[in-house]
């Protein structure tokens, strides 16, 4: 049945691919050359438009990075932008560091982003990109049952705070946090980094996926507080069971000073 499920899924997706060269057929050897050379076509065409080209982003802090997905298509978007990605799963960090390559604008840090430093249980997903430091809700489980089996994995823990030392955080920044239901965790320890964003894009969920995870009131809240409006969203997951918005990938833009 899980089986069943993952096929349509994947099915959906190269449906959407083949919807989104037909609607941009000009596009079509770009998105081949994209995927050939490790960047991801999924990513790229929901960033590639002009707040993202001209907003003057200098600076990108990818947290839950998986294998690159996110950061592979800003690169290609942003090529003079210096990239953090932050992946706390270690197979994960090596694909990612292989499909970045080894340069001065590009660093990868292995550790789990959170409000509190310290060793956490990370409950990782046979699908790795659902995987979380929350248990997983049994609505994510039926709605995605490829996704349902975890097991426990010891992984570190810091604030993003505690890295401001090491960063080069050169304006504009860019924020982007997808960290399946742990996104107001990770909000609460940025506390001075969110000081020096301008654009945070996280992952946001309207019914609860995981056990204990951040609504959308409260992340609009932390972001509200600490500077930011909320600007739209870049795309929506809907429910495979009866089509209603589980997740959206919103945007907060800082006031102007």
């Amino acid at each position: 049945m899980a089986a069943l499920a993952r096929s349509r899924n994947l099915a959906g997706t190269a449906w959407k691919y083949l919807l989104t060269a037909a609607e941009q057929p000009s596009q079509f050897p770009r998105t081949l050359w994209m995927i050939a050379k490790g960047v991801n076509p999924s990513q790229y065409f929901k960033l590639n438009s002009p707040w993202v080209r001209e907003a003057g982003i200098h600076t990108v802090l990818d947290i839950g990075a998986h294998q690159g997905e996110f950061s592979s298509a800003i690169r290609e978007l942003l090529p003079k932008a210096q990239i953090y990605a932050f992946e706390p799963l270690p197979d994960c960090g090596v694909e990612l560091a292989r499909r970045l390559g080894n340069n001065r604008l590009f660093q990868v840090f292995p550790v789990a982003i959170g409000s509190s430093r310290g060793q956490v249980t990370l409950w990782r997903s046979s699908y790795a990109k659902s995987s979380s430091v929350l248990p997983m809700a049994e609505l994510h489980k039926n709605s995605f049952p490829w996704s349902a089996k975890t097991t426990p994995l010891q992984v570190e823990m810091r604030p993003l705070d505690e890295y401001m030392e090491q960063l080069k955080l050169a304006e504009k920044v860019l924020l982007k946090i997808d960290v399946q239901g742990y996104e107001a965790e990770v909000l609460r320890g940025a506390k001075e980094l969110l000081k020096r964003a301008t654009y945070v894009l996280l992952e946001v969920s309207f019914r609860s996926l995981y056990e204990g995870q951040g609504t959308f009131a409260e992340i609009h809240g932390l972001l509200q507080s600490a500077g930011f409006s909320y600007s739209g969203n870049l795309e929506q997951l809907l429910s495979p069971l009866d089509g209603s918005v589980l997740q959206a990938d919103a945007l907060f833009v800082r006031a102007e000073r």
